[in-house]
């Protein structure tokens, strides 16, 4: 392994490395290799390890050699203020949880990295962008735009883009609005061809419009599911006039609450050396099983034992703080 480029700055890691053929064949792999890789960065700069790190770039080598670049970061110390019995209010229509984690995490003292901000804005930008997925109005929006887009550009019709924009929220509008839910395709096309040819079209322009619409099906059937959800939500950020760097700078402030609260149970749990038993952990393995309908042992492949008992762990410092504190 070679470190090619290494920079810390207020907790945030940024690296070039080499990872050479030997690490590739000595630990299993690319993936294993990079993994030792930044393992072993950690421990040169005499660092516990880096917190949450992520491969940004990677360029595989002729001689099998990986070149890659990856961001982290360094746990900042944690100095807590009170949060066990806090007296807190709580409107009647909230559960404690949130207003007592607030409360508690409001006295905590930290240097946070930036890139512990980060990754909770993308978990926040991931969750809005899932939320919209599941709604079939910005789906239906995309498909009436690329529909759209596509015809337009066969029919040379000379409609701009924005236009084109438009009138794709014009006739989603009334998709979802139930003028055209559950209609036939022919219904569909007649409403795209209205909007695109306003003064009368033709059965050419409509067979052109229909032949969009088939396209525009085909792809989504060979396409997948993250690239419809980013279809989905390009078109609620235009729809909504936001540009995702604009949502991020929204989010900000949330996610930098919720690393704090991160940061504090983590702190309660260390402090207050918490530990799980293997009855609690198998308990919770069976639980979420039978949640998922899943076998014991696809839990923990997708969750890892790891992962999942430091979760647990977790859960009960969250629960110590809020079931300690009096509210109102």
């Amino acid at each position: 392994m070679k470190l090619l480029a290494y920079s810390l700055e207020k907790g945030d890691v940024r690296a070039t490395v080499l990872s050479e053929a030997e690490d590739v064949r000595l630990y299993g792999g690319v993936r294993g290799a990079i993994e030792a890789c930044i393992r072993l960065i950690a421990r040169e700069k005499e660092l516990d390890q880096f917190v949450m790190p992520r491969v940004t770039r990677m360029e595989e080598k002729a001689d099998g050699a990986t070149e890659f670049d990856f961001d982290a970061a360094v746990a900042p110390a944690v100095e807590l203020g009170p949060y066990l019995g806090l007296e807190v209010y709580v409107p009647a229509d909230e559960r404690p949880d949130l207003p007592v984690l607030r409360a508690a995490a409001e006295s905590l003292r930290a240097d946070i990295p930036e890139t512990y901000i980060s990754r909770k804005t993308d978990a926040l930008v991931r969750e809005r962008m899932d939320d919209i997925f599941r709604r079939t109005a910005f789906g239906s929006l995309a498909d009436m735009y690329a529909i759209l887009r596509r015809a337009a550009q066969e029919l040379d019709c000379g409609r701009s883009d924005d236009e084109l924009w438009d009138l794709a929220v014009s006739v989603a509008g009334d998709t979802n609005g139930g003028g055209l839910r559950l209609r036939t395709e022919d219904d569909i096309v007649n409403a795209l061809g209205a909007v695109l040819f306003p003064d009368g079209t033709d059965a050419k322009n409509l067979a052109v419009i229909q032949s969009a619409l088939e396209k525009r099906a085909e792809e989504k059937r060979g396409e997948d599911v993250e690239k419809l959800a980013r279809e989905s939500f390009d078109a609620y950020l235009r729809l909504a006039g936001k540009t995702e760097e604009g949502l991020r700078q929204e989010f900000r402030e949330q996610a930098l609450e919720l690393v704090r609260i991160d940061l504090l149970i983590d702190e309660v749990a260390r402090r207050e050396k918490l530990t799980l038993s293997d009855e609690e952990f198998d308990a919770a393995l069976n639980a979420i099983a039978n949640m998922y309908d899943i076998h014991v042992s696809e839990v923990l492949e997708q969750i890892g034992a790891a992962s999942l008992r430091a979760q647990l762990i977790r859960d009960k410092a969250r629960a110590m703080i809020v079931d300690s504190a009096n509210t109102f």
